[in-house]
């Protein structure tokens, strides 16, 4: 019989990392080396123990997945990368161009058996060149697909969602007060954006305002605003007492 499969589960969700290794315990001829809660701690397991797999959570609080894949990139170790997901529109489409394998949340066991096999078919046909070219590839997908597109009356705007501070109602349209260059009006509504941003970090306060959490720098439900800060600029934008107690409590 071949050796086992030798694998690290990374996930900042102790059910999540719990519930992948049961259902890998399930599978033949596979071994669960460690399970990791950040990509610091996942870095250190793939130096230690070298695996043939890790399983990659995409969002973090203390860093993504990509940040893990970009460190290893400097490196010998080219472990082939499953990337787990609760579903982010634009990860999955830059995955899928890239050539790398995904699971979704919650994981279904047909699918994770397929993923594996699929491992035992093509392992000894991909060597480190190509997986260092599917990195690259990755990330060029990445910068591809992360960029809104927005309709303005005289054209269209792309925006990376980075660079939002946040979003504010004005009639129909929305004024998007942006990290790198002067506010943008665009022809589209609030309930609109919101929904393109779903995915992502950003959280509606108000019936006229979406903020992104990246720039959150403190909650007043006193005064019943939001500070938002990039940098030199500073916004203090009015939401409503549910909406902030909900978002106190996230």
């Amino acid at each position: 019989m071949d050796e086992p499969i030798r694998i690290i589960i990374v996930d900042d969700e102790p059910n999540s990392r719990d519930m992948l290794e049961l259902l890998l315990k399930s599978i033949n001829n596979v071994k669960v080396l460690d399970k990791c809660s950040n990509i610091t701690e996942a870095f250190d397991s793939i130096v230690k123990h070298d695996p043939e797999i890790v399983f990659l959570d995409i969002e973090m609080p203390e860093g993504s997945g990509f940040d893990l894949v970009e460190k290893l990139r400097k490196t010998d170790y080219s472990p082939t990368i499953i990337f787990v997901t609760a579903y982010n529109q634009f990860a999955i489409k830059a995955i899928k161009h890239a050539a790398f394998d995904y699971l979704l949340k919650p994981i279904d066991i047909e699918e994770l058996n397929y993923t594996i096999n699929r491992y035992k078919a093509i392992k000894n046909s991909t060597d480190k060149r190509s997986v260092h070219a599917k990195v690259d590839k990755l990330f060029d997908q990445l910068a591809e697909f992360q960029k809104l597109k927005f309709n303005m009356r005289n054209g269209v705007l792309f925006v990376d969602p980075d660079d939002i501070i946040w979003c504010e109602a004005s009639g129909s349209y929305t004024v998007l007060h942006l990290c790198s260059r002067k506010d943008e009006v665009v022809s589209v509504s609030l309930k609109e954006i919101e929904q393109m941003l779903e995915n992502l970090s950003f959280y509606r306060i108000s019936r006229s305002a979406i903020i992104n959490l990246k720039y959150l720098t403190r909650i007043d439900r006193r005064n019943k605003i939001c500070v938002v800060q990039k940098d030199n600029m500073i916004f203090k934008i009015t939401g409503s007492p549910q909406h902030l107690k909900v978002l106190e409590n996230r």
